[in-house]
């Protein structure tokens, strides 16, 4: 007997699918100087935001939002280009061998909350591998489950959505990466407990009990993690500030050298810093039209690649502009297939993946930011869901297929 037309559009031959992938990936390769050459000119950009940005927050009694938005952007850049793509081996396997390594590297490399360290061991391994499962230490449904669950008007959520992306970067993600740094040390915590989020009023709390491996991880956090950005952000610009504008200008302690206005601005970039890279880092993953997988796949099967692309959502792309304001986090199902592929690569392979989803009727996503930004604070606020996978999507594709009439 004939299968009818539906049956017919609803099958998914995923190995094809897969290769198809793969087959794009390779067409799209750069050259390694194309690569250096574009990875020296999101240095030379990054640079330049920074250094503008300082000239502007040490200028006599000015605080100017330009200089909190140059130099937030100068973070960003440093963090969602810069480190996010080395550390993937983006550019190259010796450079993610050596990249912000030590504390002199990591001060010329990526000086943020962040460890790299324990960035690499919670995003390379755990969040890649393990994409919106609740093995995933990124997974916001279920790292915002207390505020779904607080008995408050929904705009009271939403506000309080407002704040932790304003804070984000060193009040939730600094400990909460840190964590699986220290977590086969003695007395750690069990496995659920690792799996819910650890912030700092979480950290100082259970440590203030004398829980031992929490004294130990609110140690290496406030020392080791915290204490060198905190010192070579918010301490050595206005001081230095102070020197160059001297004791009695306006702006400065008259009587110690140290600019006021200067740290403003440096608290106004980080404020902007974390608020633009939730936009853009924290929205990747989550929506309503996103799934949630129960249970894990095999990486680099064609699962992992479709799963990539079920649980990720774009942005606006296609050149360095802007894809310099969105991190390259704009190709985010190419990023997650293909984790170890440079800016530039991402950019030119953005059009052929587009089109392999579109062939094979998988849904590519891809929307402005502040519409994702707002789907994101649904589903924080308990006002939205992620769907739900249980088992390989692959093998069910009447649940997220798009018919191949509806696809063109």
């Amino acid at each position: 007997m004939a299968e009818t037309s539906e049956a017919l559009v609803l099958k998914f031959d995923a190995e094809a699918f897969a290769q198809a992938l793969r087959t794009a990936r390779d067409e799209t390769r750069p050259s390694k100087e194309e690569e250096e050459r574009h990875r020296r000119k999101m240095e030379v950009w990054t640079t330049g935001l920074g250094v503008s940005g300082l000239v502007l927050a040490a200028a006599r009694s000015a605080v100017p939002p330009l200089s909190m938005c140059l130099l937030g952007m100068y973070k960003y850049g440093k963090f969602a280009i810069l480190a996010h793509h080395s550390l993937h081996g983006g550019w190259g396997r010796p450079r993610r061998g050596w990249f912000a390594q030590g504390l002199i590297r990591r001060t010329v490399d990526w000086l943020d909350w962040i460890f790299p360290m324990a960035w690499i061991v919670e995003h390379n391994k755990y969040h890649h591998y393990r994409l919106n499962e609740d093995a995933d230490p990124d997974y916001v449904q279920r790292n915002t489950e207390v505020v779904q669950q607080w008995r408050l008007p929904l705009s009271v959520k939403y506000v309080i959505v407002a704040v932790q992306a304003a804070t984000w970067k060193w009040f939730y993600y600094a400990s909460n990466t840190l964590k699986l740094l220290h977590a086969d040390e003695p007395n750690a915590p069990c496995k659920e407990e690792l799996h819910e989020p650890i912030t700092v009023s979480g950290l100082v709390t259970e440590a203030a009990k004398g829980r031992p491996w929490y004294k130990s991880l609110s140690a290496d956090f406030f020392l080791r993690v915290m204490a060198p950005p905190l010192l070579m952000h918010f301490v050595v610009p206005p001081i230095v500030a102070g020197f160059l504008l001297g004791p009695n200008s306006k702006g400065s302690s008259s009587t110690v050298p140290f600019s006021w206005s200067t740290l403003l601005n440096v608290i106004g970039a980080e404020i902007f810093t974390n608020l633009h890279a939730f936009c853009t880092i924290v929205t990747n993953h989550a929506g309503s039209d996103l799934w949630y997988f129960e249970g894990a796949c095999k990486a680099e099967s064609p699962e992992f690649y479709l799963r990539a692309i079920l649980a990720s959502t774009a942005y606006d792309a296609g050149n360095d502009v802007v894809d310099y304001y969105h991190g390259f986090l704009n190709y985010q199902g190419e990023h997650h297939a293909f984790p170890d592929l440079s800016p530039l690569h991402y950019q030119r392979l953005h059009p052929k993946f587009k089109r392999v989803c579109q062939e094979f009727g998988v849904p590519y996503v891809q929307e402005h930011m502040w519409i994702r930004t707002k789907k994101t604070a649904d589903i924080m606020v308990g006002a939205g869901k992620h769907k739900v996978c249980v088992g390989n999507a692959s093998e069910q594709p009447e649940l997220w297929m798009i018919p191949k009439a509806s696809a063109q």
